[in-house]
């Protein structure tokens, strides 16, 4: 499902490094809402994943995903994200951006958010992560909970049947993009494209659209002080 009026371009070049020359056949909005980051939310989140695997160690893949399909849950169900991290689609499917930097370690060491992950994640350990210490949960609303353990359920069954899951997830998620071709190696997912994707009606997609633009204006604003 796709924005009516919203499929012609993405980015201008004044806008920023989003750009790209596949503007038409990526399909883009021009306008992207961007949600705003929550570290608090997002360490107890990968936390809360994390936790239920054996030695409280995850393959950074299934970790990425897991989150990604319990924000999906978050967003169809109540029209809100979990963590405030924003979307990008890479060759292996969509990722949370600032939580995939942190889990690489390319966040500045002395960044309150890289201090706050590196209290309860180790450094990556090749293609795996390791809870070290438990955050506060009470972060997580129940209903969050209930979102990851779905999106948790839903990948670990995918795995269980697949094996490899990638290719699988990018029919199952149809609004990840292909970036191969852009000369990037991620392109941004914007929200109103998953939330095309999640709500089945055109103009109820829109309005909640329009809705967490304004909620996430403010959140910012306040986070300005």
């Amino acid at each position: 499902m796709r924005y009516k009026g919203q499929n012609l371009c993405v980015y201008r070049e004044q806008e920023g490094r989003y750009c790209t020359a596949n503007c038409e056949k990526l399909k883009l909005p021009l306008m992207m809402t961007r949600f705003v980051f929550d570290i608090d939310k997002a360490v107890a989140a990968a936390a809360y994943v994390t936790r239920k695997k054996r030695g409280r160690r995850i393959s950074i893949f299934e970790l990425l995903k897991t989150m990604y399909a319990g924000e999906r849950e978050a967003l169809a169900s109540w029209h809100r994200p979990i963590t405030g991290d924003n979307f990008c689609s890479m060759p292996k499917g969509v990722v949370l951006s600032r939580t995939y930097n942190l889990i690489k370690g390319e966040v500045m060491g002395t960044n309150s958010d890289m201090v706050k992950w590196s209290q309860h994640f180790s450094g990556r350990e090749g293609d795996f992560v390791r809870l070290l210490s438990e955050p506060d949960y009470d972060y997580l609303s129940e209903r969050e909970r209930e979102a990851l353990d779905k999106g948790a359920k839903f990948i670990a069954s995918l795995i269980a049947k697949h094996g490899r899951i990638a290719d699988v997830l990018h029919q199952l998620w149809p609004e990840w993009k292909n970036p191969e071709g852009t000369g990037k190696k991620s392109i941004p997912l914007p929200p109103e494209d998953v939330l095309g994707e999640v709500i089945q009606d055109e103009d109820e997609a829109e309005r909640v659209g329009r809705e967490i633009a304004s909620v996430q204006t403010a959140k910012a604003a306040l986070q300005r002080g």
